[in-house]
């Protein structure tokens, strides 16, 4: 299921101050991140995203996914902010979140999910939301 929203046709506007949002809830599982993949895709290329910035956020998201995904179904949103594209994925396994994402940084050679997300979006963070825990991606692509 996605929903989309934006200009005041309920369509996306490329660059524009309401340039929209759109939400996928689809079953967990690598064989459904090419459908990810698509609606991301789209979204950049509304944008006149470069091939770098979609690759990092794509990055980020399937990486959440392989180390922390749920077992059933999966939420993403992706929305346009003045700086660039906000990104929400939940809900996750809380405990590989934690560990991940709030405990003590791992050694500095080893490629763990911390270093991949802050390698790979600008910010991110953690949030609950109706009692699922949700990371937050950040991606800026522009000045405001």
């Amino acid at each position: 299921m996605t929903r989309s929203g934006g200009g005041s046709n309920g369509t996306p506007s490329a660059r524009g101050e309401d340039a929209g949002a759109v939400e996928l809830v689809m079953p967990a599982g690598r064989a459904w991140e090419p459908v990810m993949r698509l609606v991301l895709g789209g979204m950049a290329n509304r944008l006149d995203l470069r091939f770098e910035e979609l690759d990092d956020l794509q990055l980020a998201v399937e990486r959440l996914l392989a180390e922390a995904g749920p077992p059933d179904t999966v939420r993403l949103s992706f929305e346009v902010t003045p700086t660039g594209i906000r990104a929400r994925v939940g809900p996750l396994r809380e405990q590989v979140i934690a560990a991940a994402l709030q405990g003590p940084r791992g050694p500095s050679e080893r490629l763990d999910l911390r270093r991949i997300l802050e390698t790979v979006v600008d910010s991110f963070g953690v949030e609950l939301e109706d009692g699922d825990l949700i990371v937050r991606l950040e991606k800026v692509t522009r000045s405001p």
